[in-house]
């Protein structure tokens, strides 16, 4: 237990870390979203509770770095959490292609859900919106990738 507590905050750090150095390295690169990538890793390996914790921890910090409104991602995030932990529990999944798919799909959803939560409260919406959240889903789920490659050091003892 213990070791998966800390491999799970050293790929936490990791998470921070890209966010941090994003907008240093491109600023269009900002669409992307490591918290998101890394919820997809921890929830598929994780379960439904564990997918759920993590989604609200990582949404919580995901409005902290992102919206001037707390509780959007909060809420899309906890809500994929327990999708995905729930996924994860009833396939078994092989190789990074699948956690790609899933960061990619991820973004998407988290998207639409945060569009739908601005429109519930008549917030305006970014202008560009399609195109931003392709890309972002795009990145988004090539850092699942990553942090799956990482995960797999990290935690050898799960999958292989």
């Amino acid at each position: 237990m213990g070791k998966r507590f800390i491999a799970s905050l050293l790929l936490l750090f990791m998470a921070v870390a890209v966010q941090t150095l994003l907008p240093l390295v491109s600023g269009g690169l900002t669409i992307a979203n490591p918290f998101l990538a890394l919820l997809t890793v921890l929830a598929l390996r994780g379960g439904r509770l564990s997918g759920l914790l993590w989604g609200a921890f990582l949404g919580a910090l995901c409005d902290a770095y992102f919206l001037p409104y707390v509780g959007f991602h909060g809420a899309a995030f906890t809500l994929l959490g327990y999708l995905l932990g729930w996924i994860g529990s009833k396939v078994m999944l092989q190789g990074v292609v699948p956690l790609a798919f899933f960061g990619w799909a991820s973004y998407i959803v988290d998207a639409g859900l945060v569009a739908l939560l601005y429109l519930l409260l008549g917030l305006p919406l970014a202008a560009p919106f399609l195109v931003p959240v392709l890309l972002g889903s795009l990145v988004t789920g090539l850092m699942a990738a990553g942090f799956e490659l990482a995960a797999r050091k990290l935690f050898p003892e799960e999958r292989s």
